[in-house]
């Protein structure tokens, strides 16, 4: 068994080994406390096509680092798994099934969690919290285009971050301008709609 370990394709092993350790790392933000991955992790990606597929996986409701140790985790498992019961293939052959199979897993687990995770925690955004908050742009500008990013305190003083495009057509709101949320985009609770804020 250590043998097959040891010897599988980098491609599964890998990613099998950084899902595990995210895992662990998990474990330890838990008990930490105070300490935020998804936030850092959100600035990043938010706006991409990475970031749509993140959303499409729960990113939003369940913390970013329990979705990727189950992407990684699974992606490098099925591999594994098939790359012993089916050798003599490419490594890259066995992408047809570990691909599906670690989104899919993502997708139905992270469904679970986000059902029975708690609704107040800082990665559990709903559009009554949001509308009327003023935030930050962190990841523009804001155009019509692909949504950015602003950052929100909530009632409870916890930050959060949101997508966001302007409520204007046509606007453009620059990074680190001062915004305030007004609604949810027509179709979707994640993406909202914005206006720069003013004193008068």
């Amino acid at each position: 068994m250590l043998q097959d370990f040891t010897s599988a394709s980098a491609l599964y092993l890998y990613p099998l080994l950084a899902g595990l350790c995210l895992g662990a790392l998990q474990i330890v933000v838990y008990f930490a406390g105070s300490v935020s991955l998804g936030d850092s992790v959100a600035d990043m990606i938010d706006g991409t096509s990475i970031g749509e597929l993140f959303d499409w996986l729960n990113f939003g409701r369940v913390p970013f680092s329990i979705l990727g140790m189950l992407l990684l985790t699974t992606f490098g498992a099925t591999g594994m798994l098939v790359d012993g019961t089916i050798p003599g293939l490419p490594a890259w052959a066995y992408l047809v099934v570990a691909v599906p199979a670690s989104v899919t897993v993502t997708k139905l687990v992270g469904n679970g969690i986000a059902k029975v995770l708690p609704r107040d925690e800082s990665y559990a955004v709903t559009r009554e919290h949001m509308i009327g908050r003023r935030g930050v742009v962190t990841l523009g500008p804001l155009d019509d285009g692909v949504p950015g990013a602003i950052r929100v305190r909530d009632e409870h003083g916890d930050l959060h971050t949101i997508k966001a495009r302007p409520a204007d057509q046509g606007s453009i709101i620059q990074k680190g301008a001062e915004v305030v949320v007004v609604s949810a985009a027509p179709g979707s609770d994640r993406i909202f709609l914005v206006i720069p804020f003013t004193s008068d």
